[in-house]
């Protein structure tokens, strides 16, 4: 056994420890849930308008692939951000906001089940797709059908969060910051295209810039390009009609980065909807140890992989992460057969 799977049994079995110990005060607590810290309150909500979401596509032959599941990285980071979301005890919500896994329907049923079991609101949609989007990035070829959030208006704020993404601080707050305000939707007739869908009425679009490299300050200089990582919206079906229009009309926007530059179109700062800026310290992309020593909540970037660029302290938080979700589920799956 090597040092690196020592540490990591030995992290599992401690992990496994205090997700059981978690568990059992859930089901045996006179109240049937876990107490706060000391000097924090519980939020509430008065109904479920408000939910975390990502998105995750499959793959040909998803369903009976016997290449092992944690192989595949988008469902692995999309648990390990289930887990972040609604059970970890230093980053859940502390409110009852759902996390939405958006599934193609070509992810394996295996998949699903495993999600719903770790306590997502698993979504099968069917794929959004146009004759004039295409990109090379193979894994961004079903990226469009992000866009069925902005169909769920049982919603009235969703915040989009890729899979691939470390979380070490809770989130629930960006639904209070000031670029989440709902606005009306500018008439400027210079930007009003006759062969686009009408506009809503009002519309919500909150981002954050591009921090564009590794050599970021932090905060980043803002800028007009949006990240389409991290960004919090209004569910309209009148926007999801327009972006439908939109992705339909032959060289509107540059289709390389499909959904991310067909943001950047319809919420260009000097047009009728113009994207509202995020504090930087929710996201990050491109993160690195600096983000994190800045007090950034949120770093997007792919930590299952080998690539050499990424931060090493960011990984490792992510790693570690993977083995505490793991333990935990373990610790509640043997709960329930006591």
């Amino acid at each position: 056994m090597t040092v690196f799977s020592s540490y990591r049994a030995v992290f599992i079995c401690v992990s496994l420890f205090l997700a059981s110990a978690i568990i059992s005060y859930n089901v045996h607590s006179p109240h049937g849930k876990v107490s706060w810290p000391e000097g924090s309150t519980p939020l509430t909500s008065k109904k479920p308008s408000l939910a975390f979401a990502t998105f995750l596509a499959g793959k040909p032959g998803d369903e009976t692939s016997t290449t092992p599941d944690d192989e595949d990285g988008y469902y692995l980071g999309a648990r390990v951000l289930a887990y972040k979301l609604l059970h970890s005890p230093t980053t859940r919500s502390r409110r009852d906001i759902p996390f939405l896994v958006l599934v193609t329907e070509d992810v394996a049923q295996r998949k699903r089940d495993r999600l719903t079991k770790d306590g997502a609101t698993v979504i099968t949609i069917e794929k959004i797709t146009s004759e004039f989007v295409h990109t090379e990035i193979e894994r961004w070829k079903d990226v469009l059908s992000k866009l069925r959030l902005f169909d769920m208006t049982q919603y009235t704020k969703i915040c989009f969060i890729d899979a691939d993404h470390l979380v070490v601080k809770r989130l629930e707050g960006v639904f209070e910051d000031d670029a989440t305000m709902v606005m009306a939707t500018q008439n400027i007739t210079s930007q009003t295209k006759d062969d686009e869908a009408p506009l809503p009425a009002t519309f919500m679009f909150a981002s954050k810039t591009d921090a564009g490299g590794y050599s970021h300050p932090y905060p980043p200089e803002p800028g007009d390009y949006l990240n389409a990582g991290f960004f919090v919206f209004q569910p309209s079906k009148e926007l999801f009609n327009y972006y439908l229009s939109v992705i339909n009309i032959n060289g509107r926007f540059d289709p390389g980065f499909p959904e991310q530059n067909l943001f950047n179109y319809a919420h260009r700062r000097d047009g009728n909807m113009p994207w509202q800026q995020l504090l930087y310290s929710w996201n990050m992309n491109w993160p690195t140890e600096n983000d994190l020593r800045g007090g950034a909540a949120s770093f997007h970037a792919k930590y299952w992989d080998g690539d050499p660029t990424h931060d090493p302290v960011l990984k490792e938080i992510w790693q570690q992460q993977r083995w505490e979700m793991q333990g935990y589920y373990m610790g509640a799956e043997e709960a329930r057969e006591e």
